[in-house]
């Protein structure tokens, strides 16, 4: 054998166990002969602005609750308070979407004093000289007809509940005209008095005992509303000074608060220690005025009394940008090839399977619950059955109204009756006011009804809140698939304020990944671009894309979301993706607040 030939047999044997070696590195994938690779991710590109200065309005509504039982001829001899509410009128903006509504309280008895003599707010602009002279002498010279309750007495509770029936009705009356929306009003109430109610009814006022405070109860309208605070004056201004030197607590005078009553205020009787009595008269307004968010003023010392200093707000408001948010629906967190949410229920295909629901119905039941709320909360411990059908078709689970079945009132991507299960509020599409939906919370596990974005429960240091906008798992230790499968986004500030008040703003978001859903075999999978809810061939997929904006004047304030879904983005079926260029445009006209008007109609401003 020649020396050339035993080089080549050595290298050759030398191939060999090289090869041999390396036998388990990766080579060449086989799938690659039966699956042709495909691009599944999408990117969104477009524009969206804030509301302009004049877009967003937000009525302010004032209620005047005043004493007028016989003691404030003596704690507000020259009728201040009168001169008080005219006053306010005069300095409130003379705009139509600025309100009032004044009410008079004596005894079991409640008075309205508007001109229609209806129980409603009456814009400002409505009161002209004349109708404000005659609503000061009505104040003054209010008396209670015909044989009603004495005026000598004194009920905080039965007016307190009479305002929360009035806003209640007035939001519920908003929601009617603006088609369900939540009503953007603002809502403040002030409640005068001199004094304390004839009988303690500290643990409604003060205490929180079953969930009976009259003021929290007002004040927990704020969810549905703009806000809604009780602010509370304290009146003590009479002419002749008061003893100080009457002072009588012997002998055990001073009843103890009932056990399990400490928020109460203890009952001094009439004349046992006057300047006490006051004092803890104002301190009782104070920490009614604390559980309604409001504010407290004391007026005393001769010092005329005024509703000036307490802020209402501003009827106009601008708003600046603070994130957005895009979340595929249609699938999971991470969005692993293989899995894929076909109904956007939060439940996976391969999951349905094994329940036996329909994958490509929201609620196979049809009982209001979704599928993927009845199975979450049945692996918790609770009494749901995604597939209980009883003879009416209404389901086996209780507690959802029939006529709520199948309702998203804020559009949210959750129905009323999810909601009710999971602590979040059907009327408002970010119940925890944190910036992100509700549905994109609950769909990728984080809580959509407290704050918690700033939060990392798998320590793999990336909020909560970058895992949302990611499109990843809040839950799983993912940080190193991020450049795989994390959304990238890119905004862009537009220049400058335009005439029309307006923030613009362009945006990108790549890599939002597809999933393959399902065909709808119910109707033996036709497809027609899924324009028929039911005849929806495989691969379209639920991108909902939220715009989240503060008022530019209190950062703290109620969100507003400007949203757009978009259903006909789909999974490369045949190795063809829609869009064929594998982008979504949008423009700000795509975006909307609350819910999408139905077509052929003008959308409400």
């Amino acid at each position: 054998m020649t020396s050339a030939a035993k080089w080549a047999s050595l290298a050759g044997v030398l191939v060999g166990l090289l090869l041999a070696a390396c036998s388990d590195t990766y080579l060449y994938d086989e799938r690659r002969e039966r699956e042709i690779p495909v691009d599944r991710s999408v990117s969104l590109q477009g524009e969206f602005c804030t509301p302009g200065s004049d877009q967003v309005v937000r009525p302010i509504k004032i209620l005047l609750a005043m004493d007028s039982s016989q003691s404030m001829t003596v704690t507000d001899p020259n009728g201040t308070r009168a001169r008080a509410v005219v006053d306010l009128l005069d300095s409130l903006p003379q705009e139509r979407e600025v309100s009032i509504l004044v009410m008079l309280f004596a005894g079991s008895t409640t008075a309205f004093l508007s001109k229609s003599g209806l129980q409603q707010f009456e814009s400002v602009m409505d009161f002209d000289q004349g109708d404000r002279d005659l609503l000061r002498q009505r104040i003054l010279n209010y008396a209670a007809p015909g044989n009603m309750a004495n005026r000598d007495s004194t009920d905080f509770v039965k007016p307190l509940s009479d305002i929360y029936a009035i806003i209640n009705r007035d939001i519920a009356n908003t929601r009617l005209m603006r088609r369900g929306e939540e009503t953007r009003a603002r809502y403040s109430v002030i409640f005068l008095s001199d004094g304390q109610p004839t009988n303690n009814q500290d643990d409604e006022l003060l205490c929180d005992m079953g969930g009976s405070n009259v003021v929290r109860r007002i004040r927990q309208l704020k969810d549905l509303a703009d806000d809604v605070k009780v602010n509370t004056v304290h009146v003590f201004l009479p002419t002749q000074p008061v003893n100080s030197s009457v002072c009588d607590l012997d002998g055990g005078s001073i009843p103890p608060p009932p056990a399990g009553a400490s928020c109460e205020i203890p009952n001094l009787p009439p004349g046992s220690c006057p300047l006490i009595i006051i004092n803890q008269n104002a301190e009782r307004l104070a920490r009614m005025a604390d559980l309604g968010g409001g504010n407290f003023r004391d007026f005393r010392n001769s010092e005329p009394i005024n509703f000036l200093n307490f802020s209402f707000g501003q009827v106009r408001r601008t708003f600046v940008f603070d994130r957005v948010l895009v979340s595929n629906f249609s699938a999971p967190a991470g969005s692993p090839l293989e899995l894929a949410d076909t109904d956007s229920d939060g439940l996976l295909d391969e999951d349905e399977l094994r329940a036996r629901t329909e994958p490509w119905v929201v609620d196979s039941d049809f009982d209001g619950f979704s599928d993927g709320i009845e199975l979450y909360f049945n692996a918790r411990g609770g009494m749901f059955n995604p597939i209980g059908r009883l003879p009416d078709g209404g389901g086996s689970d209780q507690g959802c109204p029939p006529e709520l079945r199948g309702v998203d009132s804020d559009c949210d991507g959750l129905l009323d009756c999810d909601e009710q299960l999971v602590g979040t509020n059907a009327r408002r599409i970010d119940s925890d006011d944190d910036g992100v939906p509700d549905s994109v919370e609950f769909k990728l596990s984080t809580q959509p009804a407290s704050k918690d974005l700033d939060q990392d429960p798998d320590n793999d240091g990336l909020s909560n809140a970058t895992e949302l906008q990611l499109h990843t798992d809040p839950g799983a230790v993912d940080a190193q698939k991020l450049s795989v499968n994390g959304y990238r986004y890119e905004v862009l500030k537009r220049g400058g304020i335009d005439e029309q008040g307006r923030q613009c703003w362009d945006l990108r978001v790549d890599n939002i990944l597809l999933a393959n859903t399902l065909p709808d075999i119910r109707d033996a999978g036709v497809d027609d671009a899924g324009v028929s809810p039911y005849r929806r061939g495989a691969g379209y997929n639920d991108i909902f894309v939220s715009i989240a904006m503060r008022p530019g004047d209190d950062p703290s304030g109620r969100v507003l979301h400007r949203v757009f879904r978009h259903k006909t983005t789909r999974f490369p079926v045949g190795g063809i993706r829609s869009p064929p260029d594998g982008i979504i445009r949008v423009s700000d006209s795509d975006f909307v607040a609350g819910c999408p008007p139905p077509p052929g109609t003008v959308p409400v401003p």
